[in-house]
C-alpha cells in the first residue's frame, strides 16, 4: 500500500512539473498548431485510491474549460481534420474508457448541460456487470449522439495475445456493438493503450477487422497524416487538476517520451 501510494504521489507530481517545465520553456504559446488532442477519462468519481478517477467537481470545472475553448468536435469531424490537416488550432476530442456507469452519473449530465460530443470505449463482455453500464444505458447513449466505440471484446492487452485471439476480441467486440446498438462500430481503442499493449501486427488485425481508427495512451497531439491506427491520446489523472490549461496548450506533450520507452512504469487501469 505504501509503495503504490509513493508511486502514485511520485507520477503526480512529476506531471505537474513537466508541464510547468512545458509552460515556462514556451512562455505561454501553445505547443501545438493544429490537428487534433484527444483527452481520455475512465472514472469520475470521488476515489482517492485511484489515480485514473477524476473528482465530479474538478471534471465539471475542466468541461466548462474545454466548452470555452470553442475546440471540442466529435470523433468524425476529428478524423477529417486529421485527414486533410486544415485546422488551424488544435481541435479537442473527448474519449471515456471502460464503460462504468459513473459516465452515465457523472459525466453525461455535464456533457449534456455544455453540449460537448463524445465518444466512450466499452468491452462488450462487461457490458452489464456490476458497475458498468448495461445495453440499455449503451443504446440510450448512442441515441443521444454519444459515439460508442471498442475496447475490444475482454479488457486484456492485443499486443499480449497471438494473431488468432487478437482477431477474435476485435472482430467479437465489433459485432456484438452493431448488433446491440444496430450501428457501424469502426473506432478503437486499444486496452491498456501503452507501447506494449499493440504494434504494427496488431494494427494490421485492426484494419483487417474492420476499424477506421484506433487510440493508443501515448501522449501528444494528432497532425496532419497521423496514423489513425495509433493515435495518441492525453490521459487526465486525479492530480492533473491544476494543471488541466497547460495540458489543453500542449504542455504535457513530451509526456510521450515516458509513454514510449519508459512504459513499464506506467499505471495499467483494468
Amino acid at each position: 500500500m505504501a509503495t503504490t501510494l509513493a508511486k502514485r504521489l511520485l507520477k503526480r507530481w512529476s506531471r505537474r512539473i513537466f508541464a510547468a517545465g512545458g509552460r515556462v520553456l514556451n512562455a505561454g504559446r501553445p505547443l501545438a498548431v493544429g490537428g487534433v488532442r484527444i483527452l481520455t477519462y475512465h472514472r469520475i468519481v470521488d476515489d482517492d485510491r485511484d489515480s485514473f478517477a477524476v473528482r465530479p467537481r474538478d471534471f465539471a470545472r475542466q468541461m466548462a474549460a474545454v466548452a470555452r475553448s470553442g475546440r471540442a468536435v466529435d470523433l468524425g469531424a476529428a478524423m477529417d481534420a486529421i485527414g486533410s490537416g486544415s485546422e488551424s488550432a488544435v481541435k479537442i476530442v473527448l474519449s471515456f474508457d471502460d464503460g462504468t456507469h459513473d459516465f452515465l452519473t457523472a459525466a453525461m449530465p455535464v456533457l449534456s448541460r455544455l453540449r460537448l460530443p463524445a465518444v466512450i470505449y466499452v468491452n462488450p463482455s462487461r457490458v452489464g456487470s456490476p458497475g458498468f453500464l448495461g445495453w440499455n444505458d449503451l443504446q440510450a447513449l448512442s441515441l443521444a449522439g454519444v459515439h460508442i466505440g471498442s475496447h475490444s471484446l475482454d479488457h486484456i492487452s492485443l499486443g499480449q495475445l497471438e494473431s488468432r485471439e487478437v482477431r477474435r476480441q476485435l472482430v467479437e467486440s465489433r459485432r456484438a456493438l452493431e448488433d446491440r446498438l444496430g450501428h457501424e462500430v469502426t473506432s478503437l481503442a486499444y486496452p491498456f493503450g501503452t507501447q506494449r499493449d499493440f504494434s504494427d501486427r496488431v494494427k494490421a488485425e485492426v484494419s483487417g477487422a474492420g476499424y477506421y481508427s484506433a487510440c493508443t495512451s501515448i501522449n501528444g497531439v494528432n497532425g496532419a497524416g497521423s496514423d489513425l491506427l495509433a493515435l495518441r491520446r492525453t490521459k487526465i489523472e486525479q492530480g492533473d487538476r491544476p494543471i488541466f490549461p497547460w495540458i489543453l496548450e500542449g504542455c504535457l506533450d513530451g509526456w510521450a517520451f515516458i509513454d514510449r520507452y519508459l512504459s513499464v512504469l506506467q499505471n495499467r487501469y483494468s
